[in-house]
């Protein structure tokens, strides 16, 4: 779904390509065992990008972290880009 250059930036990473958005996504993963993510409402979408709110916490519970992205396809219909924004995240122990 990636284009080849495709991008992650939000205020934790900066990456670029398939390898390292699926480095970072492992990175989350291992960060919280157990927890999914899902959408927070509605996915808006015009013309070649979309926005949307997810919520990342254990099934079924308060989310832990609250999110805001913006994905950006290109002329094939692959993601460009991702430009994410953290609303909600754990306070530091």
């Amino acid at each position: 779904m990636w284009a080849a250059d495709g991008s992650y930036t939000d205020p934790l990473a900066d990456v670029r390509g398939p390898d390292a958005i699926a480095g970072l996504i492992g990175m989350a993963q291992q960060q919280f065992p157990g927890f999914v993510f899902t959408l927070g409402g509605p996915v808006d979408a015009n013309h070649n990008q979309a926005r949307f709110t997810w919520h990342l916490g254990p099934y079924g519970a308060e989310p832990v972290v609250i999110g805001f992205d913006v994905v950006v396809l290109d002329d094939a219909g692959h993601i460009a880009s991702v430009h994410g924004f953290l609303d909600k995240v754990p306070a530091a122990a």
